[in-house]
């Protein structure tokens, strides 16, 4: 393994807080020197000189919500198209939801599955891949899977993937046995009753197009739930993919009650409200929907505040078929994972967040709430790290995606922000010469 040293790179770590222009060594995989200063590395003979030109050298992302669409859905993505395009988006791991198929609610086949997204992809292209383990079996939402070994087996947390765990007692159940196991229990929180069969936000929008909403407080009912058996359980509750202001409204006053909460929201709902909806584009067909233009400013403000920890891309590719049926037919998802991080840089160039925010909220804060190693510029630490010109300019096509799904509601957007290479324990992934 090379040897690589990053000359005159503006380094920003969220882990101590730390933006300077320095230098940094990697050897063996891993972080072996830092300097602020010109020339203060030795680095040795056969290493490789890389000159930053004072971009930004930030640990690489870490995407907590991604649909693997391995094993069972083939047409949608592969381990291939996965790795390389979370290598162009600078994420170096990610943690897959338990929804293949077969479902990961067997510990063998949790282990298979990491080792077969890694095994079966490029290794020139190789990242890291964790996943949860189904926190009901075969995601039923009714009997508790088994969580101690699909803990002993890597689970790094369990959840119900794109599904409520609407049964409070299996809730309940789930929650006290995951505290045991020091684990994370990450709710897709939507009520399936009042959700059933809606297609998009309700509200005025979905009356006067004629579709089917879902209510924000479907959200929030789901929430307010969890944390009432939270509250005699313990142990650590995460929502994941957050869109409403009532339901940030929950997680805020919980944080301030002392209990483990945590949070995550994905760009749309950062981003994008439900006008977006205006022409039927299927495109804007996701789960949870689009939702008000208040809810979109909550999000905003739940990430500047804190209130919200992280965010994923929530990478749910979907093939064209199922793209190209009426709206509220087609399948709810889109492709995320190389977008991610040019997205979260329009609230920093918008004046919204710090660049520090933007990478803490992608990697550092992600790897905390998982107990993942990466997320952190620091001596000792893996060498996942992402070279990037936050100033670069590029337009969001769908159909120059790695993915092999290039429907995205971002579709034509101008964007600043370019992943100038990846590496993942020191090893390129990305080089976007090649």
């Amino acid at each position: 393994m090379t040897s690589t040293l990053f000359k005159h790179v503006r380094m920003i770590d969220p882990a101590s807080n730390t933006d300077m222009i320095g230098e940094c060594l990697i050897e063996h995989g891993k972080i072996s020197q830092i300097s602020d200063q010109s020339g203060g590395i030795t680095p040795p003979i056969d290493a490789q000189i890389i000159d930053g030109n004072a971009k930004i050298l930030a640990p690489g992302l870490i995407d907590m919500r991604v649909q693997s669409c391995h094993p069972g859905a083939a047409q949608k993505e592969t381990p291939l198209t996965l790795a390389q395009a979370a290598a162009r988006g600078g994420v170096t791991s990610i943690v897959c939801l338990p929804n293949t198929n077969p479902v990961l609610d067997d510990p063998e086949m949790l282990k298979s599955q990491c080792r077969m997204l890694a095994g079966l992809s490029d290794p020139v292209h190789a990242i890291k891949v964790y996943a949860y383990g189904a926190a009901t079996s075969g995601l039923n939402g009714e009997s508790m899977a088994e969580l101690g070994l699909l803990s002993d087996a890597g689970a790094v947390g369990f959840t119900n993937a794109t599904h409520a765990i609407s049964n409070s007692l299996t809730m309940r159940r789930v929650l006290s046995y995951a505290a045991m196991l020091k684990q994370p229990v990450i709710q897709h929180a939507e009520d399936p009753v009042l959700a059933a069969g809606g297609e998009m936000h309700e509200g005025e929008h979905s009356m006067r197009l004629g579709l089917k909403g879902i209510p924000d407080a479907a959200e929030e009912i789901i929430i307010a739930r969890d944390l009432a058996l939270l509250r005699m359980t313990g142990g650590h509750y995460h929502v994941a993919h957050i869109s409403t202001a009532k339901g940030i409204a929950l997680i805020r006053a919980a944080k301030a009650e002392g209990l483990h909460v945590t949070c995550d929201t994905a760009p749309p709902y950062a981003l994008l409200n439900d006008i977006a909806v205006r022409d039927y584009d299927s495109r804007f067909r996701l789960s949870p929907p689009l939702r008000h233009e208040n809810d979109r400013l909550a999000v905003l403000d739940g990430l500047a505040d804190g209130t919200i920890d992280a965010v994923a891309s929530d990478h749910s590719p979907q093939d064209r078929d199922v793209k190209s049926l009426p709206f509220g037919l087609a399948e709810p998802g889109y492709s995320g994972i190389e977008t991610l991080l040019a997205l979260m840089l329009t609230l920093y160039h918008g004046g919204h967040l710090s660049l520090m925010q933007v990478l803490a909220l992608t990697s550092y804060h992600p790897a905390q709430i998982l107990g993942l190693s990466g997320g952190q510029i620091t001596v000792g630490a893996p060498a996942d790290l992402a070279l990037i010109d936050i100033d670069r300019s590029w337009q969001i096509r769908g159909q120059t995606f790695a993915s092999l799904s290039g429907s995205t509601p971002f579709e034509g957007a101008p964007v600043q922000g370019r992943v100038l290479g990846t590496w993942v324990d020191g090893t390129r992934v990305f080089d976007p010469k090649s």
